[in-house]
């Protein structure tokens, strides 16, 4: 059998080796997103069901479920908050109270670190955060701002400015004008 094989080899642990003997799915494959989808449908379909009663919307990503609507929300957030709970238990899912909350629309929503109150975008700290970072790899050269030690620090900003660029292009070309100046020689 290869798990023993593998064992014997020293490739894996014995902990690994015994939790590959049970049927078990990886996690992080192209399939992940598609295989959760199926599995939270009729979770989904539910919930959308309770949003449509509650003069709501809803939306998940992976797992992290909106509910979003008029004002009147806020005042049967906790009548919400209880059937959410009900139906995802009957689905066999859990939430997680601690991260459960009711944002008005005068504060920053932010959700999966996407700002959503008008429309989609980075947090204005978030952008502040990478623009300053740019700006002192201008400066003083991109390695005195690899402080996470990205073995490709170029492709690491190109692809936080990537990641801008889909939700304020505008802003991303700033961004990408002060990344044009960095010195990547020395």
């Amino acid at each position: 059998m290869i798990v023993e094989r593998l064992r014997e080899d020293g490739g894996i642990s014995w902990m690994s080796a015994k939790r590959l003997r049970s049927p078990h799915l990886p996690q992080g494959a192209p399939t992940s997103p598609a295989l959760a989808n199926l599995c939270a449908f009729r979770l989904d379909l539910r919930l959308e069901g309770l949003a449509h009663v509650f003069g709501a919307r809803y939306t998940r990503y992976a797992d992290d479920l909106v509910f979003s609507g008029p004002e009147s929300l806020r005042r049967q957030f906790r009548m919400l908050e209880i059937w959410v709970a009900q139906i995802a238990e009957a689905e066999g899912f859990s939430l997680n109270h601690e991260k459960t909350r009711c944002l008005p629309q005068h504060r920053q929503q932010r959700i999966t670190g996407i700002v959503v109150n008008e429309r989609a975008n980075i947090a204005r700290e978030d952008f502040d955060r990478l623009k300053a970072c740019l700006h002192q790899s201008v400066l003083h050269g991109p390695s005195s701002q690899n402080r996470e030690g990205h073995s490709d620090f170029r492709s690491h900003l190109l692809g936080r400015i990537s990641w801008v660029a889909q939700l304020n292009p505008p802003r991303a070309q700033k961004l990408m004008k002060l990344f044009e100046r960095i010195d990547w020689t020395a």
